[in-house]
């Protein structure tokens, strides 16, 4: 019988005695929200559990339970596009503080996070630290960014940030009959100034709605997606995750 990894299929005497065996849960967070007319809207949501899903199905057991995705994330800049439902970053923050509390009090004294939408990244970050004062327990986080040394080598267009080749080809890979290709639009997208490009690396931040920037909701060339590169991306990734997981799995200080 395969060992359980998912923590809401688990009955609480399961769970309990997961505890005693493995001391990591992994929490991943996504988000609802546009991804250009082509992709579904829980993109996010859905990618961030399918390689946390894979990684952890690698690992030799016991296997650090995953909660289930947090299906919503901080969305604001999406909000002239259907379908995107936005949290406040507080709400997120909030969330997140309180699931950590709830593994720590069942025995779990370390939280993976894994993210899957860069509007998260400052809640998460927030939250991450909130949890360590409070509580002492050690808070990783990482997110899709595991993929970029892939994504440098595969992904073609500039500034493919949003619904453009990279996440297409990701969706393509494993879950194509979501995708009417003849729904992906040409490349159309411009930033306010050549400074503000995303790969120029501006020497400062700045705030931007996509709206700015793109008319069809995509920042990048969804038309250069390919479902060979969406395989290739989500094995690299599958794969340092596994063995991202099983260095935390390993530390064996338990934070108080």
């Amino acid at each position: 019988m395969n060992e359980k990894i998912e923590w809401g299929e688990m009955n609480r005497w399961e769970l309990d005695q997961r505890s005693e065996m493995v001391d990591t849960a992994i929490l991943p967070i996504g988000s609802l929200e546009q991804h250009g007319p082509h992709l579904p809207l829980d993109t996010d949501s859905f990618d961030a559990g399918y390689i946390v899903e894979k990684a952890v199905g690698r690992l030799d057991p016991p296997k650090p339970p995953i909660l289930p995705t947090i299906p919503y994330g901080v969305s604001d800049h999406h909000m002239s596009f259907p379908g995107t439902v936005t949290l406040r970053s507080d709400t997120l923050e909030d969330i997140i503080v309180d699931v950590g509390r709830s593994v720590l009090q069942h025995g779990f004294f370390k939280l993976y996070i894994y993210n899957g939408h860069g509007g998260n990244e400052a809640a998460i970050r927030t939250a991450a630290q909130k949890l360590k004062k409070e509580t002492g327990m050690l808070v990783v986080t990482d997110s899709f960014e595991s993929l970029s040394p892939e994504a440098e080598e595969l992904v073609e267009t500039d500034n493919d940030v949003h619904a453009g080749e990279f996440e297409t080809s990701l969706v393509l890979a494993v879950r194509g009959d979501m995708l009417d290709e003849r729904t992906i639009p040409e490349k159309e997208f411009e930033f306010p100034d050549p400074k503000m490009e995303f790969d120029h690396k501006p020497e400062f931040n700045y705030t931007w709605n996509t709206h700015d920037i793109t008319k069809t909701g995509v920042i990048g060339d969804a038309t250069k997606a390919s479902k060979e590169k969406g395989e290739k991306l989500w094995e690299a990734g599958i794969e340092r995750l596994k063995k991202r997981l099983e260095t935390v799995i390993d530390i064996s200080h338990r934070f108080e």
